[in-house]
């Protein structure tokens, strides 16, 4: 029954992408076999922030790979990170969040004027955090995460800001899934 859930949910969260329940399945098993991830664990953040990443902008391909690169640094659970990225996508759409990290040089925009992908502009705090005076980085933390998901948003942040982050990695193999279950 959660299974079947969790599979709904991821559905109808990205209905526009028009997945099959076999394409879900297989990037799931594809992530689990290569990360400190499990499938359930996959699944249980899917049900919890699925909908809120697709209306953020951010692929199933590159939910499933900030959550096992998370996961996969913080050994938090699905549950717990699904609803961390839920709070961070939807807080990370405030205007007055936007301004602030445009304030400190963080691009949130393309050179047209628009908006970038909530992922892009994840990498691009990620890119610039590390650069920051603690007390930034404090601020940035709490505007973007809030009090409680701040172990989240870095440990996410961390692995976004490396030249071979797992979540790129993590990306590439859920794209790739064919037949893994």
């Amino acid at each position: 029954a959660e299974s079947v859930s969790a599979l709904t949910a991821t559905i109808n969260g990205f209905s526009e992408a028009a997945y099959t329940s076999s394409e879900i399945v297989n990037k799931l098993a594809a992530v689990d076999a290569a990360f400190a991830v499990s499938s359930n664990d996959l699944a249980e953040a899917l049900k919890r922030v699925g909908s809120t990443a697709n209306t953020a902008g951010v692929s199933l391909d590159e939910l499933l790979g900030v959550v096992a690169a998370t996961q996969q640094m913080t050994a938090r659970g699905g549950a717990v990170i699904g609803n961390a990225f839920k709070t961070i996508f939807t807080r990370m759409q405030r205007p007055r969040v936007i301004g602030a990290l445009e304030a400190l040089g963080v691009a949130t925009k393309d050179a047209e004027g628009n908006t970038l992908g909530m992922m892009a502009t994840m990498r691009n705090l990620a890119g610039t955090y590390d650069k920051l005076a603690p007390k930034q980085q404090a601020l940035v933390a709490e505007l973007v995460g809030g009090v409680f998901q701040v172990n989240v948003l870095k440990a996410a942040l961390g692995d976004l800001g490396k030249e071979y982050s797992m979540y790129a990695n993590a990306v590439k193999i859920a794209n790739n899934a064919t037949n893994e279950a």
